[in-house]
C-alpha cells in the first residue's frame, strides 16, 4: 500500500501543476455530486413520508369536495322522497277522498249506494299519530269488482285501510259494505319525558 501511495506521489511530482489541480477539482466534484445524490435520495424518502402524512391529515380533517357534493345530492334526494311521502298523507278535504272513492267505484262497475264520512279521530301507530278519516261505503256489484276497486284504491291512495267488510246476497245481487280508514297528517309522537307535550 505504501508503494502505491509513493508511486502516486512520484507521478504527481512529475506532472505539471495544472494536471494536479484538474485531478483535485475532479475528485472534489465527484465527492460533491455524490453528496448531492445522497441528499436527493434522503429528500425523496422524506417527501414520500410527508405525502403519506398529508394524505392522513386529509382523511382525518374531513371528506373531500367530491364526497361533500355526493352527500348533498343524497340529502336532496332524501328530502324529495320525504316531500313525496308527505304528499301521500295530504288530502285537503273529505270531499276529495269521497270523490276518489266514487270515481274508482264507477270505473270498476260498482254501483255506489251510499257513502258516509265519519268523524276524524286521532290514532297513534308506531312513533306517529295520524288523523284517521273513516268513510263507510255500500256498493252493489260482484265481489271480483270489489277486489279490483280495493286494488286500485290502494294504488291511488296508499294511506287507506279497509278495516271492515261485510258482503250480502252473494248469490243474487251482491252488496258490499266497507269501512275505509284514511290515515292523514302524520305527526311524530312526543318522546317520554318531553315537556313540550304538556
Amino acid at each position: 500500500m505504501e508503494r502505491v501511495i509513493h508511486q502516486f506521489r512520484l507521478t504527481l511530482a512529475g506532472a505539471r501543476p495544472w494536471i494536479v489541480a484538474a485531478i483535485i477539482v475532479a475528485a472534489g466534484l465527484s465527492l460533491y455530486f455524490a453528496a448531492q445524490g445522497v441528499r436527493y435520495w434522503q429528500a425523496s424518502g422524506n417527501n414520500s413520508s410527508v405525502r403519506d402524512q398529508i394524505a392522513r391529515l386529509e382523511r382525518a380533517t374531513g371528506p373531500q369536495l367530491e364526497d361533500i357534493e355526493e352527500q348533498e345530492a343524497r340529502l336532496e334526494a332524501t328530502r324529495l322522497r320525504l316531500e313525496n311521502l308527505h304528499r301521500l298523507f295530504v288530502y285537503p278535504a273529505t270531499d276529495t277522498l269521497m270523490s276518489i272513492v266514487s270515481d274508482i267505484a264507477g270505473d270498476v262497475g260498482l254501483d255506489l249506494v251510499s257513502m258516509t264520512a265519519e268523524e276524524v279521530k286521532a290514532e297513534p301507530r308506531g312513533d306517529h299519530q295520524y288523523q284517521v278519516r273513516p268513510i263507510s261505503v255500500i256498493m252493489d256489484g260482484p265481489t271480483a269488482n270489489v277486489q279490483e276497486f280495493l286494488a286500485i284504491l290502494y294504488d291511488r291512495v296508499p294511506v287507506v285501510v279497509a278495516s271492515r267488510a261485510r258482503m250480502v246476497n252473494l248469490d243474487t245481487s251482491p252488496s258490499t259494505q266497507l269501512q275505509l280508514r284514511f290515515y292523514l297528517s302524520p305527526e311524530p309522537l312526543p318522546e317520554e319525558g318531553d315537556d313540550t307535550a304538556g
